[in-house]
């Protein structure tokens, strides 16, 4: 299974905000094929071509919509990284976070419908 886009975001706290606003400037300042785009309520910062043991191209978003955020954004089949990208600034940042991905709940009930139908169909009731 490949991951070809991804988007990871987090709520940040005005100090936290603050914080990755230095950090991000910093990054900048540490690979130069950084392109900035400013919006309204968002800053998006593309990296080119970086090295970080393969070569990645990747996105950081910081903004403010009401709450202060960041985000990663991926694409291509190296999306997988994105994870690592991010929690190293949650850890930067001190921010909280947990990666938990089972949703085990919606296979379970994914799988549930899905015999129920075709046994449905089997006995031929319905």
């Amino acid at each position: 299974m490949i991951i070809e886009r991804i988007k990871l975001k987090a709520e940040l706290t005005e100090e936290q905000y603050e914080r990755a606003i230095k950090l991000i400037e910093k990054s900048k300042s540490r690979f130069s094929n950084a392109l900035v785009k400013r919006f309204k309520t968002q800053e998006k910062i593309s990296f080119i071509d970086v090295d970080l043991g393969v070569r990645l191209n990747f996105d950081i978003i910081i903004g403010n919509r009401g709450k202060p955020f960041i985000a990663v954004e991926m694409e291509g089949n190296k999306s997988k990284y994105a994870f690592q990208i991010m929690k190293f600034f949650l850890d930067e940042l001190g921010v909280e976070y947990s990666f938990d991905f089972d949703g085990r709940e919606v296979y379970d009930a994914l799988k549930r419908k899905i015999k129920a139908k075709s046994l449905l169909d089997y006995l031929d009731v319905g």
